[in-house]
């Protein structure tokens, strides 16, 4: 008797083992596929919260954990605000770098991080609608981000040239700042932007040659600035140029005829245009318009007679 209560208590062990075994083995898996964030990454996170006067990260936990401090569900309540710090976990040994971060509508009143740039796997950094100011750190020169948004802040000075060293940039968003001066040749240098949006600054001066190389260009927005000169003549470049915005951006007329290149074009807004007008532009070419908006640009002359013709112009 005793002998077969031992044998049940040894199987009986031995069942127990296997399945704490079993269950230590799943949750390293778990863990492991979780994965957890750099650590130096995770230093970085630390001095970018006290750069940019972030205080509501929960330090205690893995950035990468999803915990809500780290990634707030998005809400209708609050349509303007987005807190996010995305991981890409698919390196080998379970570990995690971090490819953005979005920190938009928190009333942020601190600066721009110089220690992004300790998170070189960062493609996108979305600081929109804060308080933050100074201007750009000459530590982003040296990043590989793809998207980049500093919109509605309060930075000034002028657009550093040292911006044009990001080469991987595809979109650039400095609206609503108080940045000043002209706009830097070394910006043509951005080859693959396919969107710069520069709106509402004080900017001056004339738009640089150099941005003729922009090629990949799909929208611009230059309005609500100080420029001065015409709208240049190579925006013919543009080819695929999607959307054009120069809203009172104190360009002088006329508007440049090689504009009738731009054939992709489905939004066009000019305005508030200075000095001499010129005869409606020929936009014939842009079959596809959606939306034309020609004002205070002293044009003469009669409307065309083919925009009738123009099916898919919604508003004009």
């Amino acid at each position: 008797m005793a002998a077969a209560v031992s044998d049940i208590l040894r199987m009986t062990f031995s069942f127990l083992l296997l399945m704490l075994l079993t269950f230590c083995m799943k949750a390293i898996k778990l863990e492991a596929q979780a994965g957890l964030l750099a650590s130096d990454e995770a230093i970085a996170l630390l001095e970018i919260a006290t750069q940019v006067g972030k205080r509501d990260w929960n330090n205690n936990v893995d950035p990468c954990s999803n915990e809500t401090s780290w990634v707030t569900p998005t809400s209708s309540q609050r349509p303007m605000f987005d807190n996010k710090v995305v991981c890409d976990c698919s390196f080998p040994g379970g570990v995690c770098h971090i490819v953005a971060i979005f920190l938009k509508g928190q009333d942020l009143a601190g600066s721009l991080p110089k220690s992004i740039v300790k998170l070189p796997y960062l493609k996108n950094l979305d600081l929109w609608a804060n308080y933050l100011s100074g201007t750009i750190p000459q530590e982003w020169a040296s990043t590989k981000l793809e998207i980049l948004s500093v919109a509605v802040n309060h930075l000034t000075g002028p657009i550093p040239s040292y911006l044009g060293r990001i080469t991987t940039l595809r979109y650039l968003n400095l609206q609503n700042n108080m940045f000043s001066g002209t706009v830097p040749p070394e910006l043509g240098n951005l080859t693959n932007l396919e969107n710069i949006t520069l709106s509402a600054n004080n900017l001056t001066g004339e738009l640089p040659l150099a941005l003729a190389n922009l090629t990949k260009l799909k929208e611009l927005r230059l309005s609500s600035n100080n420029f001065i000169g015409r709208i240049p003549d190579f925006i013919q470049s543009w080819k695929q140029l999607d959307k054009l915005e120069i809203q009172a951006g104190g360009f002088s007329g006329p508007i440049p005829s090689d504009i009738s290149l731009l054939t992709g074009i489905t939004e066009l807004r000019i305005s508030n245009l200075l000095g001499d007008g010129s005869e409606f532009p020929n936009i014939e070419p842009m079959e596809g318009m959606t939306y034309l908006m020609l004002s205070n640009c002293n044009l003469s002359g009669s409307f065309p007679p083919y925009l009738t013709t123009m099916t898919r112009l919604k508003v004009l």
